[in-house]
């Protein structure tokens, strides 16, 4: 009986424990042509996240059709931190990360493609909405710039090389992720 009560107090106590460790993923990137993405995060203090994503597509549309291919390929890792004001995982949070990614993307506005590594940073400012006691929606905005190295073809397929090179960019970046918090 002693014991039950004691196994029963210890897990009663690990449900009550601050909340540590997030996963989630983000719907923008899923809407981005089925990026495929999921991010971890651990909290460090009361007011500070580390957090390490991943995103992946490998999908090329109407590949059987050399006029009408497009696509928005992609390997992304990322490593960053989160300043949370009030709590972890809780209300307004700003954060940076260093980003690497290797692309290959067109079809889309133009038949041009381009593909390359790009690498950089970015800065980020949002929100996260408690949904319930094990679920957030964190909502963020930002820019990530880098440099990258690139070689632009004529079309998807043709492998026809227009112009290849290294410059710096600035795009910008969105969430709306889904958490599951524990």
């Amino acid at each position: 009986m002693k014991r039950t009560f004691l196994l029963v107090t210890l897990l009663l106590s690990l449900n009550a424990a601050a909340q540590r460790f997030s996963v989630g993923t983000n719907a923008v990137d899923w809407l981005s042509l089925g990026t495929m993405n999921v991010e971890a995060s651990a909290a460090v203090s009361r007011s500070v996240s580390l957090h390490m994503g991943a995103g992946l597509n490998p999908w090329s549309y109407r590949a059987g059709d050399p006029n009408a291919q497009f696509q928005m390929r992609q390997g992304t890792l990322r490593a960053g931190a989160r300043w949370w004001p009030w709590h972890i995982y809780s209300g307004w949070w700003m954060g940076a990360d260093a980003r690497y990614s290797v692309y290959n993307e067109g079809g889309i506005r133009s038949r041009e493609t381009e593909e390359g590594d790009a690498w950089g940073g970015g800065l980020y400012g949002g929100y996260a909405v408690m949904l319930s006691d094990r679920w957030n929606l964190d909502l963020g905005a930002g820019l990530w710039g880098g440099g990258k190295i690139y070689t632009v073809y004529a079309c998807p397929v043709c492998g026809v090389k227009t112009e290849s090179g290294s410059k710096a960019f600035l795009l910008p970046d969105a969430r709306v992720a889904i958490q599951l918090i524990f």
